[in-house]
């Protein structure tokens, strides 16, 4: 009988303290980060797969302003993707898009810290019907889930407002250096 006794005792004395850490628990639960996932965007027409392995599209016949474009890949949980296969490709200066090749092409690697980064030029606008699209890259990442397919923009482009598919929170902020531009995008993918 004395036994039982302390087995209750033991037993209710766990789980008095289980029960006192459930709040806790909760609390910790609730406070994880959320990282809210980029929006999808379209593909367009002039998306080639099997693009060359590489962190710069600066080559020969390529002018234009330089861009450098520091990037961040995360899933929603806000934990960095690394080794996530992402496909960049962009118009040249004057809105042009090497629909035959691999010019101003590159599938990039990310990092352990789900980061990369791309040399290339700002892109420039083309006609799309009536009106101009505005700069932007295209961008498809291969995550745990699936590929989103994105587009990074410019802030201040004036062609943005008119934009069916720009949306303002895959604008990036071209920040000068004396030799072009560098521009920051973080992306989150669904996990």
């Amino acid at each position: 009988m004395k036994n039982d006794t302390v087995a209750r005792r033991t037993f209710l004395a766990r789980l008095a303290a289980l029960s006192a850490l459930a709040p806790a628990r909760a609390l910790a639960l609730a406070e994880a980060p959320r990282c809210v996932t980029t929006g999808e965007d379209i593909e367009g027409p002039y998306f080639l797969p099997n693009a060359p392995r590489r962190t710069s599209l600066i080559e020969p016949g390529v002018s234009g302003t330089p861009l450098e474009l520091e990037a961040t890949i995360r899933d929603s949980r806000c934990v960095a993707l690394a080794n996530a296969r992402v496909e960049l490709w962009q118009c040249d200066a004057r809105g042009r898009y090497d629909s035959a090749g691999s010019r101003l092409r590159a599938t990039i690697e990310t990092d352990a810290r789900g980061r990369f980064s791309l040399r290339t030029i700002v892109p420039g606008r083309y006609l799309n019907g009536a009106t101009y699209r505005p700069a932007h890259i295209h961008c498809k990442i291969h995550g745990p889930r699936g590929v989103l397919t994105t587009q990074i923009y410019f802030e201040g482009d004036p062609y943005n407002a008119n934009d069916p598919w720009y949306r303002r929170e895959r604008a990036v902020s071209l920040i000068h250096r004396r030799d072009g531009f560098t521009a920051r995008f973080d992306a989150v993918v669904p996990r």
